[in-house]
């Protein structure tokens, strides 16, 4: 049922004359006539009375006419409703993030977006990255995920897209108490790949695949110790402090630790170890008005804060204009 018919009964009802609401609805009186039969044919009732000049409603129309307003109000309604969400003075966002992503980047750039847009409702999970990818492959409570994996992951999905927002560098973090640092690291900034072999590794957990990375990047198998699993990176963290191991870690997540001085943090000679923290969607679904803001505005707030490893161009060359 299209709407003109609804709004050229209710018109007529409001107004009496055909004459006048065909002249409202912009169109001709066998317009109006026309539009008035489809609406009777679809209730099976006839619902105007011609008397005259004079236009009457049947009981059966004074039945119905209050549920056309209500249709023609709900329509002008959910209009309105879109330009909100349009002006986003309205909405909500729903995002699932991986450990390092989620606690250690967005919070910032989500009380930014929060401060410039306070109608919308936001919602932010952490959770494992396997479980953010399924969460945005076949969930139905968030539309972005956030991920920090190696170079290359996701890039021939066909269901989702992973889109590098910014380069998430990995370094080995050690006890200033640690036997390595008193014997051989003390001073450095950098040591050798071989000199972690044989030490004890602290992970979060058994799947983590960071050292699958380090052993493509540097092309050599790593044999540690032992690999203790400790559920969580905060875990991780104070576990190294306690000297309990050695770990590599994001450098956004240790960065207060190691200005403190509570660990300390090296990078390994002639390799570059990092992983893309990546904007992960649906590939066939529209994104809400909500998320593509939020998604602009993130992008923009990575490169002013980290320029030089936000992995978006076209920001990158606006900030130098």
């Amino acid at each position: 049922m299209r709407i003109e018919n609804f709004e050229a009964f209710v018109n007529i009802a409001r107004l009496g004359s055909f004459t006048q609401a065909a002249e409202e609805c912009f169109c001709t009186q066998a317009t109006m006539s026309q539009r008035i039969k489809k609406l009777e044919n679809f209730y099976k009732v006839q619902l105007l009375n011609r008397i005259g000049r004079d236009i009457e409603l049947t009981v059966a129309g004074q039945k119905i006419l209050p549920h056309c307003e209500a249709v023609l109000t709900a329509i002008r309604d959910s209009k309105n409703e879109l330009v909100h969400v349009d002006k986003l003075s309205i909405g909500e966002l729903n995002i699932c993030s991986s450990n390092t992503p989620g606690t250690y980047i967005l919070p910032q750039f989500l009380s930014n977006f929060h401060l410039q847009f306070p109608g919308i409702q936001l919602e932010s999970q952490i959770k494992y990255a396997k479980d953010v990818i399924n969460e945005i492959s076949y969930g139905t409570e968030c539309e972005l995920g956030f991920v920090s994996q190696p170079a290359g992951v996701g890039v021939d999905d066909k269901k989702l897209v992973f889109e590098p927002i910014l380069r998430d560098g990995l370094a080995v973090v050690v006890s200033p108490e640690h036997p390595m640092v008193k014997e051989k690291w003390q001073g450095k900034t950098s040591i050798s790949l071989d000199e972690l072999q044989g030490q004890t590794l602290l992970t979060s957990n058994r799947k983590s695949s960071t050292v699958q990375n380090l052993e493509r990047t540097s092309g050599k198998k790593m044999h540690f110790k032992q690999v203790l699993a400790l559920g969580s990176m905060e875990a991780v963290k104070k576990s190294v402090e306690l000297n309990a191991g050695i770990a590599i870690a994001s450098h956004f997540l240790v960065k207060d630790d190691v200005d403190s001085g509570r660990i300390l943090s090296f990078s390994i000679d002639d390799i570059s170890v990092y992983r893309f923290v990546m904007l992960v969607h649906r590939r066939k679904v529209s994104l809400s008005p909500t998320a593509r803001a939020f998604i602009e505005h993130l992008k923009k707030d990575l490169v002013e804060k980290y320029p030089t490893l936000s992995c978006d161009l076209d920001h990158r060359l606006e900030m130098r204009r």
